[in-house]
């Protein structure tokens, strides 16, 4: 198993894929942070109220795509937590994060080499549980490196450095790398059960651009019908989780958002092991 991960984390680190996508990512987050200073200034000039601006969190109403928006108060300064907020709950990061998966959970696959080394393992499910602990390492990596990276562009964009609460950003980054695993490992399940780059890569975009959105407020409506009031099914998915984790969780919403992810990434990982063990590759 440890040679397997060893090799799985060599093959990460040598995909030229990957830092293309790290080079793509850290661009856009330094070009995002000019817009936010933009949008912030207009904010300013305009003197548009606050409540106009914030993100709403009626679960009824999801904006398909990339809603990305500052939590930030007129007069207050745009802290590196309020843009990494915005973009952790627009799913900036995401999508970044789930293109890669796919990519990296399927090139062995697709390539044939995986038929080299499933023989000699005894369980070909160690291969996918492999390929998940490489994952979770890309994830670290690329979520730690894009907070890192906001604070060098607010440096340079706002010419100053301004954090936020650090227990807060602490806490919020702690749950963030959960549900970005999470959704990693969904992809990833998605992409060697379908054995279809272009049909898992559209399923993972439209996961990431609230396309499901549409069929959780049906389901919604549905149960309502059945009686039950007030159900929200977001709370119980991680892309629900990943839009409506406040800045500042309290006890109960952190714990909820952690047993998410941990349960989907269980499930995950035994619906896509199991489906690889018996599968003729």
């Amino acid at each position: 198993m440890i040679n397997m991960i060893k090799m799985d984390l060599y093959r990460l680190f040598r995909t030229k894929s990957m830092y293309v996508i790290w080079l793509i990512l850290a661009a856009l987050i330094v070009f995002t942070t000019f817009f936010c200073k933009s949008d912030y200034e207009y904010m300013l000039n305009e003197d548009v109220a606050m409540s106009e601006q914030t993100v709403s969190v009626d679960t009824e109403n999801v904006n398909i795509g990339m809603n990305v928006e500052l939590p930030t108060k007129l007069g207050e300064k745009v802290t590196v937590f309020d843009i990494f907020f915005a973009n952790s709950q627009g799913k900036f990061y995401t999508l970044f994060m789930v293109i890669f998966a796919i990519i990296f959970a399927t090139a062995d696959i697709s390539s044939g080499y995986i038929k080299n080394i499933a023989g000699q393992v005894k369980s070909r499910k160690m291969l996918i549980i492999s390929k998940a602990v490489s994952l979770a390492v890309y994830t670290v990596i690329t979520l730690i490196g894009a907070f890192v990276l906001q604070i060098i562009s607010n440096a340079i964009v706002f010419g100053e450095v301004a954090f936020g609460n650090v227990d807060d950003i602490m806490l919020y980054l702690g749950i963030q790398l959960i549900l970005h695993y999470a959704i990693v490992v969904i992809c990833m399940t998605i992409a060697i059960i379908i054995r279809n780059n272009v049909i898992s890569m559209v399923m993972s975009i439209c996961l990431t651009m609230n396309i499901m959105s549409i069929i959780y407020v049906a389901v919604n409506k549905i149960i309502e019908k059945m009686g039950i009031k007030n159900f929200q099914i977001y709370k119980y998915t991680v892309t629900g989780e990943l839009s409506f984790l406040p800045m500042n969780p309290t006890v109960k919403e952190s714990v909820m958002a952690a047993c998410v992810g941990i349960v989907f990434i269980i499930i995950m990982l035994i619906a896509g092991s199991t489906v690889f063990q018996k599968r003729d590759i």
